[in-house]
């Protein structure tokens, strides 16, 4: 028994030496090599109260820190920006002019800097608009004061003259994304009500017939303020402020190929008095949002699982508003 103990245990040695050099055992685990990051999270929005100008920043690459605030040169707003991420870290801005201006301008980042805004012709808000990308930015946006219906356009070459969206009206800003649907992949909207109502509505623009869809009202989803939307593996996720009086953030889904939405749920901690915005980042639900009245601070989370990080500020970001976020392949 001794002789094969000792057999064992100098075989243990031979196998540690090499060539002559002995090598040291080691406990250590082998350092795990971070995920790779496919996409870049942007993020924009308006000043604080007497501030119109337009900020900007971006997620850092650890997925949990933010780079600091620069302002987006010659961009100026009272209300709603928004945001489109395409490829190569190439985003598109859309926002409504300042006070007393309803105009709707647009600019993008591409190659490390920001181009001179532009206004886009025939597009006018009170509040600001929604924008997605499918081939290209897509663009909705309540009309300007006393109008309520809501408008569209999508960048195909140029800009084609804004439409009504059919049945659609809301008193404030719609919000889109995009789903696969038979094959398809298909713009949806969702947006609240005309004054006076409270309730979610949402519809899709089928892309086979140019057409979009009737509205219907999301069950159990109700809102004082704007919706945001964003899709992750055919899902798509929608977040909003409560009613009158109830600051809390709400989410729910709608699964890929279903046309029934999931029950609202809170999300823990998180308050506003505005609404919040949502981007699917490399897979992970990442959401912006302004603090309660009084609070101009924005605040993040994301959906880790089925469960959502405590809320955190993101550093030296303040609004009157909302802040947009979106995602762009990097370079």
């Amino acid at each position: 028994m001794r002789k094969t103990k000792r057999l064992l245990l100098l075989m243990a040695v031979s196998a540690l030496t090499v060539g002559g050099v002995q090598f040291a055992a080691s406990a250590e685990t082998p350092k795990r090599t971070p995920p790779a990051v496919s996409y870049a999270l942007f993020m924009v929005w308006k000043g604080v109260n007497g501030d119109q100008r337009v900020w900007w920043n971006r997620l850092n690459d650890d997925g949990l820190s933010w780079t600091g605030p620069q302002a987006v040169p010659g961009a100026n707003s009272s209300a709603g920006v928004s945001l489109v991420g395409q490829t190569r870290t190439k985003f598109t801005m859309v926002w409504k002019g300042v006070a007393g201006d309803d105009r709707i301008w647009i600019n993008t980042f591409d190659t490390g800097s920001w181009t001179n805004p532009q206004p886009l012709s025939g597009a006018a808000t009170s509040v600001g608009p929604g924008a997605t990308n499918l081939a290209g930015p897509w663009l909705a946006w309540k009309g300007v004061q006393g109008d309520e219906a809501i408008y569209w356009t999508r960048q195909s070459g140029g800009w084609p003259t804004p439409q009504k969206v059919p049945g659609a009206f809301t008193s404030f800003a719609p919000a889109l994304t995009t789903r696969p649907v038979d094959l398809r992949t298909h713009p949806l909207m969702t947006w609240k009500g005309v004054s006076g109502d409270q309730r979610i509505w949402w519809n899709t623009f089928n892309t086979s017939s140019g057409q979009w869809t009737g509205p219907q009202v999301v069950p159990g989803a109700n809102t004082s303020a704007g919706t945001a939307l964003t899709s992750i593996g055919g899902d798509v996720y929608a977040a909003w402020k409560g009613v009158e009086g109830d600051e809390r953030i709400w989410w729910n889904k709608l699964p890929q190929f279903s046309s029934t939405w999931t029950a609202p749920q809170v999300v823990p901690g998180a308050n506003t008095s505005v609404g919040p915005s949502l981007a699917n980042r490399d897979g992970l639900l990442y959401m912006t949002w302004k603090g309660v009245a009084g609070d101009e601070r924005i605040w993040w989370s994301r959906l880790e699982g089925n469960s959502w990080r405590g809320p955190q500020v993101v550093p030296g970001a303040s609004t009157s508003f909302r802040p947009a976020i979106d995602t762009a392949r990097v370079d």
